[in-house]
Order: C-alpha cells, then sequence, then structure tokens
C-alpha cells in the first residue's frame, strides 16, 4: 500500500511543462491614513436615519479631498450623502459597510 503508481513510468517521452510563473510579490498592505469616527444619528432630521463621519483626519484635509472621498464612498456603498461643515453625512444607517470600506482603504475606525 505504501508504493507510488506512477514510478514505473518513464518520463523521457513527456512534453516539457509550462514555464515556472515568478513570484509575485505580496501586496502591500495600504498605510494608516487615520481615525474616522462613525456616528449614528436620528434626532433633528426629520425621523431619517443618518451615518456621520467625523475625526481628525477629516478636518484636517482639504474640502476637494473631503469631497474625492465622499464620492467614493457613495459610489462604493451605493448610497446618497452630503458634506455638511467638515463632516461626511451618509444617508441611512451604514456604520458596518462604511467601517468594512474604510478598513480595506486603509482607515481605522471607532467602531
Amino acid at each position: 500500500m505504501n508504493e507510488n503508481p506512477f514510478e514505473k513510468l518513464d518520463p523521457s517521452g513527456l512534453p516539457p511543462g509550462p514555464p515556472p510563473k515568478p513570484a509575485v510579490p505580496a501586496a502591500k498592505a495600504k498605510p494608516k491614513l487615520g481615525k474616522i469616527i462613525l456616528q449614528y444619528e436620528r434626532a433633528g432630521r426629520g425621523g431619517k436615519e443618518v451615518t456621520i463621519l467625523k475625526g481628525l483626519w477629516l478636518e484636517s484635509q482639504e474640502n476637494r479631498m473631503r469631497e474625492a472621498l465622499l464620492k467614493e464612498m457613495k459610489r462604493a456603498l451605493g448610497t446618497g450623502g452630503a458634506l455638511e461643515a467638515r463632516e461626511i453625512v451618509l444617508q441611512g444607517d451604514r456604520r458596518e459597510t462604511a467601517k468594512a470600506w474604510l478598513l480595506k482603504e486603509g482607515f481605522t475606525t471607532n467602531l
């Protein structure tokens, strides 16, 4: 039971196999960009649920950077959103999906 059934085959008549593939370097981890605080809010919005993103990293960025981040998040999460002062406001309770997306992009979160 310990013998290999392929030991007796003659490999001289076989065609050459495909060339070995070059080793692919591991994907680099994205640099830590900053901490973003995710907050759920409903008060003062007519009963509508929103997810608010804020933090020092967002406050320190120029308006065009916040707009670019908002645009990417809206497309990735499939939701609406807006900039209010120095915060990003997403429509609906998007805490879990926003957290997953932010972690994938290299941010840290409070959740």
